[in-house]
């Protein structure tokens, strides 16, 4: 299953029709109403919205967070 797809199905269990699903390792990690503060998840993570566009957190390190979320794929 795409990340794009487990957003999906996510938004779709929640209720959140819109913000962004963040996956870590393959796994949903959590949900943003916006992108925002990549300190608060670590370099690796991949935020998604719900357009399909997803963002890579960037930087940092495990224990104090990203630095920063960077285009990963922008939606066709």
């Amino acid at each position: 299953m795409s990340r794009n797809q487990m957003a999906g199905e996510y938004r779709a269990k929640s209720g959140h029709a819109g913000g962004v699903v963040v996956v870590f390792n393959d796994e949903i990690s959590g949900w943003m109403n916006e992108l925002r503060d990549a300190q608060h998840w670590m370099p690796g993570c991949i935020a998604i919205d719900s357009t399909g566009n997803e963002w890579i957190a960037t930087g940092g390190n495990d224990y104090d967070g990203a630095t920063v979320w960077n285009p990963l794929k922008q939606a066709a």
